[in-house]
């Protein structure tokens, strides 16, 4: 069955969703890393400047949801942990996780990560960019389809990544999986 794993950016979405599949022999795809190729190729410097610059952003969206959906309908009863920010909206019967963070805490993750394309000098700069980033995605969901991230309650799991390490995170998930997937049959 597919886990979507979506949430703030820099919640750990990456780095949970890939404990995850080693530990629990799930395959890991993620939509964030199809964008930080399209930025990289497109030389923009970071996945905002990108979104906020590209006429097209919402083709590069459709072709992104549409390979989801298609993965939703064919694969929905392999072992899959999809990152990614809609994924949970385009398979609907998949178990939907939200990874929570304070903004602090993630733009401290972010000046740390030293992304090659999402450089920022500081905290302030890497939380303005964060925030900045996580409206822009979100307005465009609202345009496209009417849909609202930010609402807990659409998730099956909502966990704060503040405060836990990931492995924490990554029991978490799949003691609370074990008992969605009990509650299908």
């Amino acid at each position: 069955m597919i886990i979507t794993l979506t949430g703030k950016p820099c919640s750990g979405k990456g780095t949970v969703g890939k404990l995850f599949c080693e530990k629990y022999n799930f395959e890991f795809l993620s939509t964030g890393q199809i964008f930080r190729e399209l930025t990289a190729k497109h030389r923009y410097k970071s996945i905002l400047e990108f979104q906020q610059k590209n006429e097209n952003i919402t083709d590069v969206d459709k072709q992104v949801d549409n390979k989801t959906i298609e993965i939703g309908k064919t694969r929905l009863n392999d072992n899959i942990l999809f990152d990614s920010r809609l994924a949970w909206h385009f398979i609907p019967k998949s178990f939907k996780v939200f990874l929570d963070v304070d903004w602090f805490v993630a733009g401290d993750r972010l000046v740390k990560a030293e992304r090659e394309n999402e450089n920022v000098e500081n905290i302030e700069e890497a939380i303005n960019v964060l925030k900045a980033r996580w409206n822009e995605e979100n307005s465009r969901y609202k345009k496209l389809y009417n849909v609202d991230n930010t609402n807990p309650s659409q998730y099956d799991l909502v966990i704060s990544s503040t405060d836990k390490k990931p492995e924490q995170i990554v029991e978490i998930i799949y003691k609370n999986y074990e008992k969605f997937i009990k509650n299908q049959k």
